[in-house]
């Protein structure tokens, strides 16, 4: 059987992006986590933050070089007045623009033209998955169910961004000789 064949649950962290919600009215944070665990994926690690673009660069920087997180899902912040984009900027290896491109698509044939607006992207970052997705809930929905979760499973999906990680043991070292 190859590696392939076997599911690899993937250890993510799930940041809400706002300065209004708590973990009791968290209704996007719930459903990322709930969409997370179902697959089969270890929630390490959950946080509800806002700050300045330098602040979310250093929160997002804790979590990028933490080994025990290997995807990181953020909700808020990617409104056209929002920072997290520029954040995330100074953080990226590699950015994955399809993501984008495929969730403004979606986004229009759900919300229409207001889609365009979203500044949702999904890049390599120190090793890790990291996702950008604007907070309503029912955007996050939709990032959820048609691209990300299916995405992470690589027996579902032949090239799913789950195959860009390091296996585990890796270490993020060994990838950036690669």
């Amino acid at each position: 059987m190859s590696a392939r064949d076997e599911f690899r649950a993937l250890r993510a962290a799930v940041l809400t992006v706002s300065a209004r919600r708590t973990a009791a009215d968290d209704d996007s944070g719930d459903l990322i986590r709930e969409r997370l665990r179902t697959a089969g994926h270890c929630v390490q690690a959950q946080a509800i933050h806002h700050g300045s673009r330098a602040a979310m660069t250093a929160f997002l920087r804790g979590w990028i070089a933490d080994p025990a997180i290997e995807v990181i899902i953020s909700s808020g912040g990617t409104g056209i007045t929002d920072s997290m984009p520029e954040a995330l900027a100074p953080l990226i290896d590699r950015e994955v623009p399809g993501f984008a491109m495929l969730f403004q698509q979606l986004s229009y044939a759900d919300i229409g033209s207001s889609g365009m607006l979203s500044r949702a992207m999904a890049a390599l970052a120190g090793g890790k998955l990291v996702f950008l997705i604007p907070g309503s809930t029912n955007a996050c929905r939709l990032a959820m169910d048609d691209i990300i979760v299916p995405q992470l499973d690589q027996r579902t999906r032949p090239c799913a961004l789950a195959g860009l990680l390091p296996e585990p043991g890796a270490g993020v070292a060994a990838e950036r000789k690669a």
